[in-house]
């Protein structure tokens, strides 16, 4: 019996153990399955109603679409187009003026506008400057001002090509009720200008219903998102009709779900899975490889890139729904450059390598990853050691859960020589988006090639946009040559959606709730 048939089986008789015990909680709303749009999420949204918390991307960001409006939006072919922004334009190198909607209303009566969205900044800039969003893009900024009564200029720092796109993870929140209320009270019951707001919102499960003044109307009157941790239970709960779409499914789902006559989508995803490893040394005591490791010399850096069969794993781990990798982003991505190819299975080439760069017995190591992020990355994972294992890189796998391996990226206490870390090029779909890790610049940096740095630095304030595509291009083919780190596949994610659903939209992780109907 093959790996797929086992898991098939396996996820069989695992409903019966796991998928039981959480669908108990959904059956309780079957009632409402007429006129409710039901997802089965992987996790429940850290901080709830807190568009503000540490956290800006998934989970959260597929509990808050349907409910917060961003200020831009980033679709499907990586354009950014007009959200709560309605249009905006480039003053001079620093300056981005943003005109906002007239019509973006709240579920308390209150209606958007650039005082509120200066009271956003405000308090980003002060109590909520540990929030993700604001760690990730709002540091750039020099200040902002209101212009008129539904106009602001954002200064930025420096020349910024890409803040309209980066506005698409700052959710707009009424500031007045906020601060009334309270960050807790606000967190748990806010005040929302999406099509839907919350009737009620625990840890695990969120009730939401039409928000009639939204200025994006939804097709569906409720909208329910339930916590289903176990993967089989969602496959379970969409197979037996109480659930309408599920997420974070892995390729061997994809059978089961369309066998129960449902749709099976593996969607672009906007990460590069790669296995990231270090030129900095890191061990506790600073002396196991006298300050750099070996993958501070290029020829180690290509050598386990030739040792890795990426062929293989999309065949047999990622179900072939994908494609191997080649650089730092994938093709729907700005900048992506199509003459790069994937480094192939050459695993002589690899110990040769190896020894023109004085490992000719090759290596010990520690890798240090989080499992359960990628769909069959435990397995991926595991493929990759036996493989570096042929050519002489040993390595250690020791898996981590994210929230230790979050204090070592930003503490820079890593046991070992590489990591699981993905190239993320959302939310702007952007070819630079790695180079905020993968770079010497980053105080936290873990992999530095100085020869980057030029075109990273001119990249990053050319306005021209043919121009800066160039640049990115030209970066993506120095960065599979000088070998970043061992780019696996291109990111895929995986969803069930009910044969009922009609419309299903998902742009780079954004599902699009309002599109949907029945």
């Amino acid at each position: 019996m093959n790996r797929i048939a086992l898991r098939c089986l396996a996820t069989a008789v695992a409903v019966f153990a796991a998928g039981s015990l959480e669908l108990n909680s959904i059956e309780a709303h079957a009632q409402d399955a007429r006129d409710t749009l039901r997802v089965g999420m992987y996790s429940r949204a850290p901080n709830r109603g807190n568009v503000y918390s540490s956290g800006s991307g998934v989970p959260s960001m597929y509990w808050w679409e349907g409910v917060f409006d961003s200020i831009t939006r980033v679709d499907d072919k990586a354009r950014v187009i007009p959200f709560a922004a309605e249009r905006w334009e480039l003053v001079n190198p620093t300056t981005w003026r943003f005109t906002f909607r007239k019509d973006v209303e709240f579920s308390n009566g209150t209606k958007n506008n650039a005082d509120n969205v200066i009271a956003m900044f405000n308090y980003l800039s002060t109590d909520g400057k540990t929030a993700g969003v604001w760690t990730a893009f709002g540091l750039g900024l020099a200040e902002w001002k209101k212009v008129d009564d539904y106009t602001v200029d954002f200064v930025t720092k420096l020349p910024n090509p890409i803040w309209p796109g980066q506005l698409a993870r700052f959710y707009v929140a009424e500031m007045k009720a906020w601060k009334d209320m309270g960050t807790e009270a606000y967190t748990a019951r806010p005040v929302t200008s999406g099509p839907w707001k919350p009737v009620s919102w625990t840890d695990s499960e969120g009730l939401f219903t039409a928000h009639d003044k939204s200025w994006r109307p939804g097709k569906i009157k409720n909208l329910r998102i339930i916590e289903l941790q176990e993967q089989v239970a969602r496959v379970q709960a969409l197979v037996s009709g109480q659930v309408d779409i599920v997420t974070n499914m892995n390729p061997d789902d994809m059978k089961t779900i369309v066998t129960a006559g449902h749709v099976a989508r593996a969607d672009n995803a906007p990460n590069i899975m790669s296995f990231a490893y270090f030129s900095e040394d890191f061990s506790p005591d600073q002396k196991k490889w006298g300050g750099k490791t070996p993958f501070a010399k290029k020829e180690v850096r290509q050598a386990a890139n030739y040792a890795i069969n990426r062929e293989a794993i999309v065949k047999d781990l990622f179900g072939g729904v994908t494609e191997p990798a080649s650089q730092p982003a994938n093709p729907q991505t700005f900048g992506y450059n199509p003459d790069v190819k994937p480094y192939p299975y050459d695993p002589a080439k690899a110990r040769a390598l190896l020894t023109q760069a004085g490992y000719p017995n090759g290596f010990n190591m520690v890798a240090e990853v989080i499992v359960g992020a990628i769909a069959n990355d435990k397995e991926i994972y595991q493929y990759m050691v036996d493989q570096l294992g042929q050519v002489g890189i040993k390595v250690d796998l020791r898996p981590l859960v994210f929230a230790d391996w979050l204090k070592k990226l930003t503490g820079k206490s890593w046991e070992g020589e590489a990591t699981g870390f993905s190239y993320l090029v959302d939310p702007v779909m952007d070819a630079s988006g790695p180079f905020s890790w993968y770079s010497c610049q980053r105080p936290q940096k873990f992999i530095c090639i100085e020869e980057h740095t030029a075109l990273i630095d001119a990249q990053a304030k050319e306005m021209d946009r043919g121009k800066r595509e160039a640049l990115l291009k030209e970066l993506m083919k120095r960065s599979n040559e000088d070998a970043l780190s061992i780019a696996v596949l291109n990111g895929k994610d995986i969803f069930g959606v009910a044969k009922r659903v009609q419309g299903f939209t998902n742009w780079n992780r954004v599902l699009v709730y309002e599109n949907m109907s029945f």
